[in-house]
């Protein structure tokens, strides 16, 4: 497999909790845009859409430590009238007591994390998010682990816009 059809089957696993047949029959890739791609898929009967990236750099404090995948995430759930919720996995069980941080040009929004996630700390900002993540070009989380292994993963934002687009249409 490709890396980003690897990334594109991690993803699914992720959210779901599935196995890869399972995933086949619900996913449905809604478009790719530049550095980002759209879905819409359904858990329990509810479709829900995404906006999602993987980081094109990756940097830990400690060499030698291993991570999973790692996605950053712009959700929506048709049925639950949920809309843009900002979700990172980080790849590893993140210290939930740290401060972790999301920046996109001179924007700076805190992180909350819970088990291997990361989520926007005040949801009053989310539009603040999404517009800067329109404007800019690359975003940066920084993360902590439960272990103390601070990390720091890099994003583009070519295609953000659209996909973002993409799926908001797609569940409304």
């Amino acid at each position: 497999m490709t890396r980003i059809a690897l990334a594109l089957f991690a993803i699914m696993a992720a959210l779901t909790g599935m196995g890869g047949s399972a995933l086949a029959q619900e996913r449905e890739l809604i478009g790719t845009f530049r550095d980002w791609n759209a879905f819409r898929d359904t858990d329990g009967g509810n479709t829900f859409c995404y906006a999602v990236a993987i980081p094109d750099e990756t940097q830990l404090s400690r060499r030698g430590r291993q991570r999973g995948e790692i996605f950053f995430f712009v959700t929506s759930w048709k049925e639950l009238g949920r809309s843009n919720e900002i979700n990172v996995f980080v790849g590893y069980p993140i210290d939930e007591e740290a401060r972790h941080m999301l920046r996109i040009g001179n924007e700076a929004f805190e992180l909350f994390g819970q088990g291997e996630r990361a989520f926007l700390m005040e949801e009053t900002q989310t539009d603040q998010v999404l517009s800067a993540m329109r404007r800019g070009s690359r975003m940066i989380v920084t993360a902590r682990s439960a272990l103390g292994t601070e990390s720091t993963d890099g994003y583009s934002l070519l295609g953000a816009t659209a996909a973002l687009q993409a799926a908001s249409d797609a569940c409304r």
